[in-house]
């Protein structure tokens, strides 16, 4: 289901006619290799969106290989041997030569001290460098991303999670069979081109959003112990040491294991013929290979018996940030953790607004964030809390877990929950209003929520949930269950006072 899922008003009045109506026009089709394809014609403008969502996310990298699924996302742009080739054969033969390059180059850097001079090192190193150069000047990298200017396209990116990775950009209508054509060769015949760049592309991204970020290091710490056993654990961006010796074989075998037909759904929105789409994926999709296994079980997360406190201390600003566990957020759970979140974290009417920012005036800031790190199996709902300057963080966690706690005994008034209702409706509206967001919901719905049909099933759900709903929801966020990270200035304690010795922990 989608994060945020309803039409707009104006186009789908009253009391779910218009969903029913634009219910009726979806349509899907599996082929015969696994892959599902929906299409929705909708709109009058010469537009077609397209989304492919794929279930390969970091959650299906295997130990001491995080990150290849967001690197594999970076490498479905770099072309194929029939897009961005010069001479083909000489750049393959090159990669092959390179990717053992690095093979020797690696093992001598990971052996035992005194294994290897160091100018052999550096001479493995430089022969390495050398044939993957090689390899690069025989290329054309960016022929992918100027075949999809050309053609028209526009709003062209894509997203990597803990759960799925996302592919979406909208082209015009007469212009859709290029679509086919191009994503042929995305999805199913990518090489890998400019591997080792683009690792190093990686890599800073790691060092700007997590390494060099407080709050981003702070996250990555709340997901390492609050997870012990699940792949939630480990961030989507990787571990560092894992990036670092990542190689393109490791990349091959990710991408054949988990891009099979089995595991894509492809939403198809805008101005287009049904039957021409489910043609053209015949066509172009309809020799992607099956899996050989359903997706692998992930090991399920022990029971959580205490609350999990980490201090950590950086050049920044005080912030608590918290995870609660939670069960899997798919189906009705997902819409009910939604109207949680707008009742406790939403805006200045929430519980948490009123208690902490006006109330006690302890905090400028609180946010929620249902499912986080992913929704399909049991996981997190993140809670941020910024403590006015002087305030204790400690305190603001305190009166957070007092306020949850108050109101999953008291609830809400009818009242108070048709304005949670109103709110999120209206907060939701925008995402369906245009093509994109429509494949966007489709192929999600598809692939997390056990069709694309509960999609026009949200209204109803939504009008159906109560105040106890909300309340039996809220009773799992104790402290037992929580983990707690407080982000601290140097010195600084989670009670706001000052270590005399300057001595921190992290």
């Amino acid at each position: 289901m989608l994060s945020l899922f309803l039409f707009p008003a104006l186009l789908f009045p009253q009391s779910g006619d218009g969903f029913s109506a634009l219910a009726k026009e979806v349509e899907m089709r599996t082929l015969d290799n696994g892959l599902r394809v929906l299409t929705l014609p909708h709109g009058d403008a010469p537009v077609v969106a397209f989304h492919i969502y794929v279930q390969a996310g970091a959650m299906d990298e295997e130990i001491g290989l995080t990150g290849l699924a967001h690197f594999a996302e970076h490498m479905a742009f770099k072309g194929s041997n029939r897009i961005g080739a010069i001479n083909w054969r000489a750049e393959q033969e090159a990669m092959l030569r390179s990717d053992q390059a690095w093979a020797a180059y690696e093992q001598a850097l990971t052996a035992p001290v005194g294994n290897y001079e160091e100018d052999e090192i550096e001479a493995l190193k430089n022969r390495f460098n050398s044939l993957n150069q090689r390899a690069v000047n025989l290329a054309d990298a960016g022929a992918f991303d100027r075949a999809v200017e050309v053609a028209g396209g526009r709003d062209q990116n894509a997203t990597t999670g803990t759960d799925a990775t996302r592919y979406f950009v909208s082209l015009p209508a007469n212009r859709t069979e290029t679509w086919f054509w191009l994503t042929r060769e995305q999805i199913g015949a990518p090489c890998m081109r400019e591997f080792y760049q683009e690792r190093d592309v990686v890599m800073e991204e790691r060092r700007m959003r997590t390494d060099s970020s407080p709050v981003g290091g702070a996250v990555e710490a709340l997901l390492n112990a609050a997870f012990v056993a699940h792949p939630y654990r480990d961030s989507t961006i990787g571990h560092m040491d894992d990036l670092l010796y990542l190689d393109r074989p490791e990349m091959i075998r990710f991408w054949q294991k988990h891009y099979t037909a089995d595991r894509i759904v492809v939403a198809v929105v805008g101005q287009l013929e049904p039957d021409e789409i489910f043609d053209f994926a015949e066509r172009y999709f309809g020799d992607f290979p099956s899996g050989e296994e359903p997706r692998p079980r992930r090991t399920k997360e022990p029971d959580q018996t205490g609350e999990r406190i980490l201090e950590m201390h950086r050049p920044t600003s005080p912030m608590v940030v918290a995870g609660w566990r939670v069960p899997a957020l798919t189906g009705r759970e997902w819409l009910v953790h939604l109207a949680l979140n707008e009742a406790l974290f939403g805006g200045p009417s929430s519980q948490l607004f009123e208690r902490l920012v006006k109330k006690e005036q302890i905090a400028a800031e609180v946010q929620g964030h249902p499912g986080f790190p992913g929704r399909i199996d049991p996981t997190l709902f993140l809670g941020i809390l910024v403590p006015l300057p002087g305030e204790s963080p400690q305190a603001c966690m305190l009166a957070a877990q007092d306020a949850i706690s108050e109101f999953a005994k008291e609830g809400v008034t009818e009242r108070q929950l048709e304005g949670v209702r109103r709110r999120l409706k209206l907060s939701l509206l925008s995402e369906l209003e245009t093509p994109s967001g429509l494949a966007s919901a489709l192929a999600e719905a598809e692939a997390e929520d056990g069709g694309w049909e509960s999609i026009f099933e949200s209204l109803s759900v939504l009008e159906g949930i109560q105040s106890s709903d909300l309340q039996t929801a809220a009773l799992r966020f104790t402290r037992e269950q929580r983990t707690t990270v407080y982000l601290l200035p140097a010195g600084m304690n989670s009670d706001g006072s000052f270590s005399s010795t300057g001595e921190v922990s992290e």
